[in-house]
């Protein structure tokens, strides 16, 4: 499997990553949705407890949009669980372009990053050398593959993935394309504030002041800290018919899914299932969620009653910016991926025995509206430089995406700065997002280009 996915990566890059570019002369843009309920059963071992799940909160699902510009497919696969590793994107993509026809490259695999879910499964080794679990997931307990409850969802996870997406693309309806914006500002906090570097004496923050403390206060800075960068937007695609009715809304905002870990051993979807749930109710037609670079960004406070709140706030922001939207002019449908190799630090060579793990960049245009996954937990300055470098007025930075690359990753200078993220949370070098960075502006230029020639 290893040999067979090196000489795969080696063709791409010789290529130079873009061999599956495409577009249509003439779009005629159709869209279509499907769901299929994935919650594995409570037998299955909690990664953060290593014991097996007490109960089920809400469910967790699988949503699939399939979209076509008359020529051309693509399908956006969205995962409620922590994330969408190499293997289980691949395979995927393997049954999908066999069960519907839709090429390989054409279909985009994200996670909602809900941690009260599980790992997504690795069902081939090889994609990342002799890693083949994330370590988060076998801190507690061991590997899963051979533990019957979860083997039967493993095959299960799979089967109704297919079938999620075969209702989409049987649904395939006419559909006008849409984009509002609000601001999320108040559902959320960078968790890696700037500590001053000189100048200070004394603080009168408690020892242990974190979101488990008595007196937490979400909107205070301590320690003499500035605040960290937020993306403030939440972006609201949708999809309607001619009447203006929702057909789908991708709703897409930078937020970890950790309301609700670490306080339950409960399975549930965190806030953006409940958003999904109250958007839906709102706007009719189906909904489903895009996170965004979230490597730093948390929730505003943490619990229940928090998902609650964060649920009507950002359903009620969400529905604002659906009827006051702009619609936008359809162009071809463009998709271009690359991998790249991003260089590992001594970690990373250690978990993995590579000097660099391959790491997949998608980029999916309509018109003025792009997408662009990048893989792991990208920080919220990864997508503000691609978002600033980007030719389209729409940019959507999507982490989490086709594979886990080194996991949290950031831009030089992040790992000086220390912290979680940039010290137990990657395997790469300081380099890793800077390549990132240019690969995605890359990719983005080569589709707007491509999106100009088909006209």
């Amino acid at each position: 499997m290893y040999k067979i996915w090196l000489f795969r990566f080696c063709i791409f890059v010789l290529f130079g990553g873009a061999a599956t570019g495409l577009q249509a002369q003439a779009p005629n843009l159709m869209v279509g949705f499907g769901q299929r309920d994935i919650t594995p059963p409570l037998a299955v071992n909690n990664w953060i407890t290593g014991k097996p799940y007490t109960h089920v909160h809400d469910p967790l699902n699988v949503r699939v949009v399939v979209i076509s510009d008359g020529r051309h497919k693509s399908a956006l696969v969205s995962l409620e669980l922590v994330d969408a590793g190499e293997s289980a994107t691949h395979e995927i993509r393997t049954a999908l372009a066999h069960a519907l026809g839709i090429p390989f490259y054409n279909i985009l695999v994200t996670a909602t990053h809900t941690h009260s879910a599980p790992w997504a499964p690795v069902y081939e080794e090889g994609f990342r050398g002799a890693e083949r679990d994330t370590w988060w997931a076998i801190r507690y307990m061991p590997a899963q593959n051979n533990d019957p409850p979860f083997r039967k969802w493993m095959t299960d996870l799979i089967a109704h993935t297919v079938a999620a997406a075969g209702d989409a693309d049987r649904n395939l309806k006419p559909a006008t394309l849409w984009i509002g914006k609000a601001d999320i500002s108040a559902f959320a906090n960078n968790r890696r504030p700037r500590l001053p570097e000189w100048g200070t004496a004394g603080s009168n923050t408690p020892q242990g002041y974190n979101f488990r403390h008595p007196e937490y206060n979400p909107l205070l800075l301590t320690d003499g800290s500035n605040y960290g960068p937020l993306d403030r937007t939440m972006s609201i695609v949708s999809f309607r018919d001619e009447q203006g009715d929702n057909l789908v809304t991708l709703f897409h905002a930078a937020i970890h899914s950790v309301a609700i870990y670490p306080y339950s051993e409960e399975l549930t979807a965190d806030w953006p299932g409940e958003a999904a749930a109250q958007l839906q109710s709102r706007l009719g037609g189906n909904v489903m969620f895009l996170q965004g670079a979230a490597g730093d960004i948390n929730p505003w406070r943490r619990g229940r009653e928090a998902v609650t709140e964060m649920g009507k706030g950002i359903a009620e922001r969400g529905q604002a910016a659906f009827r006051f939207g702009t619609r936008l002019i359809p162009d071809s449908l463009v998709i271009i991926n690359s991998e790249i190799a991003l260089p590992l630090d001594t970690t990373g060579k250690q978990r993995t025995g590579l000097d660099a793990v391959a790491a997949e960049v998608q980029v999916l245009t309509i018109g003025p509206l792009a997408f662009v996954t990048l893989p792991g937990e990208p920080l919220t300055d990864l997508g503000t430089a691609i978002r600033d470098r980007s030719p389209f007025p729409h940019t959507l930075v999507i982490g989490y995406s086709n594979g886990n690359g080194v996991h949290y990753v950031g831009l030089p200078g992040e790992k000086e700065k220390g912290g979680y993220e940039m010290t137990h949370g990657t395997v790469g070098t300081d380099e890793a997002g800077l390549l990132l960075v240019g690969t995605a502006v890359r990719l983005l230029n080569e589709a707007r280009t491509k999106a100009g020639n088909s006209r």
